[in-house]
């Protein structure tokens, strides 16, 4: 909170400079909202990619990492190169995570200050750190703060699937204490 005027200043300026786009008032006041843990409704065009920017540069602060849900694959990309250069400015590293992505390079880009990655890769990945026994085969770090584009999609369209992970597996199923044979 001590630097967050600071911070949403510098990532105006950084805008400006790189990308040659202002944030407006509106924009400022949208990141203040997404900051706060509130949402802010922005019509397409108004720019929430960079409202985002701001929140998200104060909150990888504090080195624990951020996520920013997007709905598909080419969002996650654009964005996090888009806006990549103002983060770099700043000091902060960020990633994205694309379907088919391998392990390694899921847990490095989740390892970033920042990353950009659809809600179902990361809701898959959630998953499958579950069924990981041993923690250094996870590629989520804790969680701690996020940022969900397009959030009535992702939480109100999307929740609408089911995440569930199906594969190959022998014959047995351990569950609730007993052993069963299919």
């Amino acid at each position: 909170e001590a630097v967050l005027v600071e911070v949403f200043a510098l990532v105006r300026e950084a805008a400006k400079r790189l990308l040659g786009e202002r944030p407006f008032d509106e924009q400022i006041m949208a990141g203040l909202a997404l900051h706060y843990n509130r949402a802010a409704e922005m019509q397409t065009g108004e720019g929430k990619t960079l409202a985002a920017v701001a929140p998200v540069c104060v909150n990888a602060l504090s080195g624990r990492g951020v996520h920013v849900l997007t709905v598909n694959d080419y969002l996650a990309r654009r964005d996090a190169a888009w806006m990549g250069p103002i983060y770099e400015m700043l000091g902060v590293s960020v990633g994205c995570v694309q379907e088919g992505m391998t392990v390694a390079e899921r847990r490095r880009a989740y390892a970033q200050d920042v990353t950009y990655v659809t809600a179902k890769e990361a809701g898959f990945d959630l998953l499958r750190d579950g069924l990981c026994l041993e923690p250094e085969d996870q590629v989520h770090r804790p969680f701690n703060f996020v940022i969900v584009d397009e959030a009535d999609s992702i939480l109100i369209d999307e929740a609408r699937v089911p995440l569930v992970i199906a594969g190959d597996t022998d014959d047995t199923i351990v569950g609730l204490g007993r052993l069963a044979k299919l």
